[in-house]
């Protein structure tokens, strides 16, 4: 057995200030107050010195670091990433790959996720192939035009049951089709509005379908007003008074993905049960990065395409819990768990990981106040950080 002594635990909606943790092999066995939790005297004892222990991270949105592609260099990225203390990830797949090197990346990265840090890659996130096209590396896309059976089927086929989330334009013509598909050949399949120019109706016509979640809200298109100088009633609209969606948020440590101003009304609106934070982290491109001369605003951590569109970050979870503190005033404790336990209960797999409980996966990460990754431990085994 193992302990983790002298320490606060974050916990889902508190803080045990003088804690102890237990686990053996991979599953957590005992956590709580340091004077109530039983360590063996042959235990290998771990002193946090004070520091925090959390549960990992949990990344539903990451294309890849700011070397490599998820879907071309899977293993660089996942050691990159659990580094930073995410210990589950969902490598995203974005609709300007071709249906060949989508498979290709779906080979690679499945193979890789069967042993050692590779294991923190569990699941795809497909954002898209059906969006509308806007966004970032416009000219780029390659799922565009008319949506046809022949041109999908292969990709769901060699998916199904492990692209855990799939983000799709619902006003875009067709999709409905093509929703139906994804949900005969995969019922758990989870669908996430990205990219769109859709009206709030269109939004509640795909919930029957699973919607459950808004790619990074504030930044995935806006619908048209009915009239001229009306504000229209979107994506972004539907998913803060749908209660049961879902608000993906990007914290860039300047708020120029979404700005602090809005970050603290969706989170109030939403309430702490429906925000996560993500990455959108991608391999550094364009030629317009952080280039104010050109209008392009000023962020460390954020990435332009050729046209200086935003195109994702590079974040990591770690730092995006950071800015989302430095940006709103919520605490260490809600920021956790915007990492933590809401994408695991999103994804159903909060019955194993996102949360320090009895029974559950031995993912664990010691932090300080600002979340800075002191150690990371991946299935019960310390990982090098």
């Amino acid at each position: 057995m193992k302990a983790i002594v002298n320490t606060k635990l974050i916990l889902e909606d508190g803080i045990v200030w003088d804690g102890a943790l237990t686990w053996e092999g991979e599953r957590i066995i005992e956590v709580g107050q340091a004077s109530e939790v039983t360590i063996p005297e042959d235990a290998e004892i771990i002193d946090a010195e004070g520091i925090y222990t959390a549960p990992g991270l949990i990344d539903i949105h990451n294309h890849g670091s700011v070397d490599a592609l998820f879907c071309e260099e899977p293993l660089k990225c996942a050691e990159y990433f659990v580094r930073h203390g995410e210990t589950t990830v969902l490598p995203t797949l974005y609709c300007n790959l071709s249906l060949e090197q989508m498979l290709l990346g779906v080979k690679k990265i499945r193979k890789e996720a069967q042993t050692g840090v590779g294991r923190i890659m569990d699941g795809l996130y497909m954002e898209g192939p059906y969006m509308n096209g806007t966004g970032s590396n416009q000219k780029f896309i390659l799922w565009g035009g008319k949506i046809h059976e022949r041109e999908y089927a292969p990709l769901v086929e060699a998916v199904k049951g492990y692209a855990r989330i799939w983000a799709v334009d619902p006003a875009r013509e067709g999709i409905e089709d093509f929703i139906k598909y994804v949900r005969k050949k995969d019922t758990t399949a989870i669908f996430a509005m990205g990219h769109s120019n859709a009206t709030a109706a269109d939004c509640r016509r795909m919930k029957k379908y699973g919607l459950r979640l808004q790619t990074h809200h504030g930044d995935s298109g806006k619908a048209p007003g009915f009239a001229q100088g009306t504000v229209g009633a979107g994506c972004d609209e539907y998913t803060l008074y749908d209660p049961d969606v879902y608000a993906e948020l990007i914290c860039d440590e300047n708020g120029i993905h979404v700005a602090p101003d809005l970050l603290k009304m969706v989170v109030r609106t939403k309430g702490i049960e429906r925000i996560i934070l993500i990455t959108d982290s991608m391999p550094l491109s364009g030629d317009f990065a952080n280039n104010e001369a050109d209008g392009v605003a000023y962020g460390p951590d954020l990435n332009y395409d050729y046209e200086g569109h935003l195109a994702g970050s590079h974040l990591t979870l770690d730092n995006a819990c950071r800015n989302l503190m430095k940006h709103t005033g919520y605490g260490l404790c809600h920021a956790i768990r915007f990492a933590s336990l809401n994408p695991a209960r999103l994804l159903g797999i909060d019955d194993r990981v996102g949360s320090l409980e009895n029974g559950k996966m031995a993912n664990l990460i010691l932090i300080d106040d600002m979340v800075h990754v002191k150690k990371v431990i991946l299935n019960g085994e310390s990982i090098p950080t």
